[in-house]
């Protein structure tokens, strides 16, 4: 069920994408970056999450597509950001070389930029949600107190302080808060109630942290042709995994975990189709190959 639904809403997803797009009327060279990086596949989870949601919720798939689409530009903006040279220094994304190789470092970080902004200029242009709960908890998400912080932690971690909790505290922003932003967020931007944010918001955080280190896993046990993207890099760059805190095995023991509590945390919902693709995917997330 979960692979045909993905399957369905990510046609929807793209068809949007580059109609939200089109609509900024941006011109040339960053036109064309934005398209390049946006184009470039991926599994589109966030948007799929958003849009879970709200079918959960009862809700017209329209209500959310905005927040959805801007979710995928914040996505796409990180990951231009990601694989620059200061950062995690990355030529190949998605199987496709990364932005800074094909239009330069210059228009690469300029191209995030945009995404980044624009992502709010859909919300603003075409978007009808709750715009004080849903727009400020994504802006939380991925600003200083977000994911933006998450990756300057993880670009600054004191050797002596290479543990578990450093390790979590970490991926709380760098990775979940924007998987949160996706449900919870949705949730919020869909005018749910308080109780149904808070189970979503749990959902999300445990899906993330369990999506964050399945790619830890990935990143020793996958390869560049399956994931995509270069293998190895994590420990090329000395960084802290939960691979090289916990050993392979525990780490997988972990990913799980996470991934039951975010099953546990749809038990305020009733059974529904929506529900049960939300449970597999908390469970594919660390089944996954790429």
């Amino acid at each position: 069920m979960l692979k045909a639904f993905m399957e369905r809403e990510k046609l929807l997803v793209e068809e949007k994408l580059f109609f939200y797009l089109e609509t900024l009327e941006i011109p040339g060279v960053l036109h064309e970056a934005m398209h390049y990086s946006l184009s470039a596949g991926g599994k589109r989870i966030r948007p799929f999450l958003a849009i879970a949601v709200s079918q959960l919720l009862g809700k017209e798939k329209e209500e959310v597509m905005p927040y959805a689409c801007a979710l995928e530009f914040i996505h796409t903006y990180s990951l231009i950001h990601d694989d620059l040279p200061a950062l995690d220094n990355d030529d190949i994304r998605r199987g496709k070389p990364s932005s800074h190789k094909t239009f330069g470092e210059d228009v690469a970080i300029l191209a995030g930029d945009a995404l980044n902004t624009d992502a709010f200029s859909i919300l603003f242009k075409h978007g009808y949600g709750n715009f004080k709960k849903g727009g400020e908890y994504l802006a939380d998400a991925i600003g200083g107190r977000g994911m933006v912080l998450g990756q300057v932690k993880d670009c600054k971690i004191p050797e002596d302080e290479r543990t578990i909790e450093v390790l979590n505290d970490i991926n709380y922003f760098k990775t979940a808060r924007l998987i949160m932003a996706s449900t919870s967020g949705a949730a919020a931007w869909l005018d749910a109630k308080d109780s149904v944010i808070k189970a979503l918001d749990n959902y999300g955080l445990n899906l993330g942290l369990a999506f964050q280190i399945a790619d830890d896993i990935l990143d020793i046990t996958s390869s560049t042709e399956e994931l995509g993207k270069t293998v190895g890099s994590d420990a090329s760059l000395s960084k802290m995994t939960y691979p090289s805190l916990l050993g392979l095995e525990e780490a997988k023991k972990k990913a799980f975990e996470h991934s039951q509590i975010a099953v546990s945390a749809l038990d305020v919902f009733e059974e529904s189709d929506w529900k049960k693709v939300l449970s597999e995917l908390a469970e594919y997330v660390v089944r996954r190959k790429k």
